[in-house]
């Protein structure tokens, strides 16, 4: 079992290292998976969402011991190969359109300086996302 983060698939402007690394963490975990495929190991990504742990001052998120029932149960009830927890689940199936969604109501709410333009002190806008070739 991997540990990746809703950030993995929706990355928060306000940690874009985190976000790249559980990011990095989906990817391996993707590939691991299907390295193994014609085995009998299975490869199972976690995807937290924000859980109340001593990292976070002041904690937000999810209660830890509600995300942990929840979590380990999942793993025992079924054969998922992704488990998510509240607004996790099912986001490594959701579309690039809803990711972009996502990370751009994210964005506004965060409180994180952006990039303007010198001349005007207008924000830029966020970058243009270059889609792949139809």
């Amino acid at each position: 079992m991997n540990v990746s983060s809703g950030g993995a698939f929706v990355p928060q402007v306000f940690a874009p290292t985190y976000s790249a690394c559980k990011a990095a963490i989906h990817s391996y975990t993707t590939v691991l998976r299907h390295a193994l495929s014609g085995t009998g190991c299975r490869v199972v990504e976690l995807i937290p969402p924000a859980v109340q742990t001593a990292l976070a001052d002041p904690p937000h998120g999810a209660p830890l011991d509600d995300f942990c029932d929840a979590v380990f149960a999942e793993l025992v009830r079924s054969e998922a190969s992704a488990i998510g927890y509240g607004p996790t689940v099912g986001i490594e199936r959701a579309s690039r359109a809803e990711l972009d969604l996502a990370f751009d109501k994210s964005a506004q709410r965060a409180k994180v300086p952006v990039y303007a333009d010198s001349t005007s002190k207008a924000v830029l806008p966020p970058p243009h996302r270059v889609g792949f070739p139809r």
